[in-house]
């Protein structure tokens, strides 16, 4: 049994993605100014999702990167399909206190979904202690990261870094790499952008992002909203947590 590990383990550390895929999350170019901000450059956009997939009481930042030119069709039904050329940037992060969400906080990751011509490709970036780099780790990792809870409880996560063949686990629908979360159903709610707040669906209409999309789209409640009705919270918490799974596919 050891042996057979220490085979997967020499696997994945011989893993080359090759020189297109940097090894610096700074050198992709996705961010200005100080890297921990998170701040987006023109042409990559923010996105967020009513009800998204529950990571270890991890939050997120999402970004998407269009190739230019090119644009995405509107579709209710399922996933968005992404040109060839995109990329789909995620930050996990703890708040240190999740009493104050706008204060210091710890990332732990950032995954890139990159679309190439032989399809999706999963990329696992770690930060670093000092926060100031997060770097290419095909073999995952872990680490553990303490905070405050809402409630303002002590709380410890050993927090796992998937490598990039676990990433299939998720990520894969007919053998095929696909992302899971941007969904018109996910994505028809306003975000506060830099212009002010407004639609997701119709800034990306707006800005020649997306074409198509009509007036009237699917949505989805927040599963945490213990206010929305209770059958709808739970048809959103399936569908963004089991769904990607437990498929005809």
């Amino acid at each position: 049994m050891r042996y057979v590990g220490l085979l997967c383990l020499l696997a994945l550390m011989s893993y080359q993605p090759g020189p297109k895929f940097p090894v610096k999350l700074s050198d992709y170019g996705f961010f200005e100014g100080n890297l921990h901000e998170q701040k987006p450059m023109p042409g990559v956009t923010p996105y967020t999702l009513i009800s998204p997939l529950f990571s270890d009481y991890a939050s997120k930042l999402r970004f998407v990167q269009l190739p230019t030119g090119k644009s995405v069709a509107y579709n209710p039904d399922s996933v968005f399909q992404f040109p060839v050329g995109t990329r789909i940037v995620k930050t996990f992060y703890y708040p240190i206190d999740a009493r104050k969400p706008d204060a210091e906080r710890r990332l732990m990751e950032t995954r890139i979904l990159s679309h190439e011509p032989t399809g999706w490709v999963a990329l696992p970036y770690i930060w670093n202690e000092e926060q100031t780099e997060a770097y290419l780790e095909v073999a995952g990792g872990t680490s553990k990261v303490e905070f405050k809870d809402a409630k303002g409880k002590n709380q410890q996560v050993n927090y796992v870094v998937p490598n990039v063949n676990q990433c299939k686990g998720c990520h894969e629908r007919d053998g095929i790499m696909t992302p899971i979360g941007p969904s018109a159903r996910q994505m028809n709610a306003s975000l506060t952008y830099s212009h002010g707040t407004e639609n997701q669906l119709d800034y990306w209409r707006r800005t020649n992002q997306m074409t198509d999309v009509p007036e009237g789209r699917p949505t989805f409640v927040a599963y945490m909203d213990e206010h929305a009705p209770l059958n709808e919270r739970v048809k959103a918490y399936l569908d963004i947590n089991c769904a990607h799974c437990h498929n005809p596919a």
